[in-house]
């Protein structure tokens, strides 16, 4: 089972991947530029972009994290649709402190949720994912609802 990091333990909800939303939310992302332009600063070929637009087909963690990062949007609601694509931007202006246990205790999540699934990520990769949890877990209370398994299964 995966590590439970989640500092509330009476929480309403879980946040949930918004697929049906997700290809408005990228169009809005891309602001503009081209489909081409933008899918290759993101380093997202054409075509497969194309089907993220479509809503064919989603991308795993690493991806969305990049999308988020050259769109200048909050991961969160590129993701699930909830807070507002301009949270990034707001919180690029001011620094937090690395919260070191709760780095371990993610990397410690994310490790386990591996091994339950049975699955392996490059280095890169895992670093991507656990900067995107971190970040969730950073951005408040809501983002705390994220659940890692679900984040783990995404990027493979």
């Amino acid at each position: 089972m995966v590590v439970n990091i989640l500092k509330n333990s009476e929480l309403k909800e879980n946040l949930r991947w918004d697929g049906a939303g997700f290809p408005k939310r990228l169009e809005r992302a891309k602001a503009g530029l081209s489909t081409n332009a933008f899918a290759l600063k993101c380093g997202i070929s054409e075509s497969v972009f194309r089907k993220y637009l479509a809503g064919s087909s989603v991308p795993g963690a690493d991806k969305l994290v990049d999308i988020a990062r050259v769109a200048e949007v909050s991961l969160l609601w590129l993701a699930t649709g909830e807070g507002h694509a301009d949270d990034q931007r707001a919180g690029a202006k001011t620094s937090t402190p690395l919260d070191t246990t709760l780095l371990e205790t993610i990397i410690e999540s994310v490790e386990t949720g591996l091994k339950e699934i049975q699955g392996e990520l490059t280095p890169a990769k895992k670093a991507k994912l656990i900067a995107v949890i971190y970040g969730l877990y950073q951005s408040g209370d809501t983002a705390r609802k994220a659940p890692v398994l679900e984040l783990v299964k995404l990027a493979m």
